[in-house]
């Protein structure tokens, strides 16, 4: 493999992280799930929860999507120190950080008043399918320090 494979590798991935981070926060998660190899998985490590396959993404996006589109979930995910490691022309894997700002509020009622950011780390790994590249496994890690997330409840549309 040469560097513009490489390269080329490397960029597709990264735009597999941005194109995540703006279905899921700008009323499209279901889409999301398409960004998804049929057989991927979700892992949830601060909430234990382990999800496989687009049909599950898909119920959980759709409760999601149904949440923003209603004004009661608002969400912005801020992704950085994004670093692809190509392993082969097939595979590739990734992790970014993520300062997630999000909240639960009737939006009819005005700006949300509080937000408070949630630090997250992602690991992916990714791999070439015939439909171009796509998620295999997207693991979302807390921090080791206690932060919002841990005291938030499980929402109603993702359980």
């Amino acid at each position: 493999m040469n560097d513009l494979e490489r390269l080329l590798i490397e960029q597709k991935c990264t735009r597999l992280f941005y194109e995540y981070c703006n279905f899921v926060d700008f009323d499209e998660p279901v889409r999301g799930s398409g960004l998804f190899t049929d057989d991927g998985s979700l892992v949830m490590k601060f909430r234990g929860k382990t999800l496989r396959g687009r049909k599950e993404f898909e119920r959980l996006y759709q409760g999601q999507q149904e949440a923003q589109t209603a004004g009661r979930l608002l969400q912005r995910h801020v992704i950085s120190n994004l670093i692809i490691d190509v392993k082969d022309a097939d595979h590739a894997s990734g992790q970014a950080r993520v300062t997630l700002y999000r909240g639960e509020w009737d939006s009819k009622q005005g700006p949300c008043p509080k937000v408070s950011p949630v630090l997250f780390m992602w690991n992916d790994d990714f791999v070439r399918t015939p439909e171009g590249w796509r998620i295999h496994r997207h693991e979302v890690s807390g921090f080791d320090f206690e932060a919002p997330e841990a005291r938030w409840p499980d929402p109603p549309w993702a359980r």
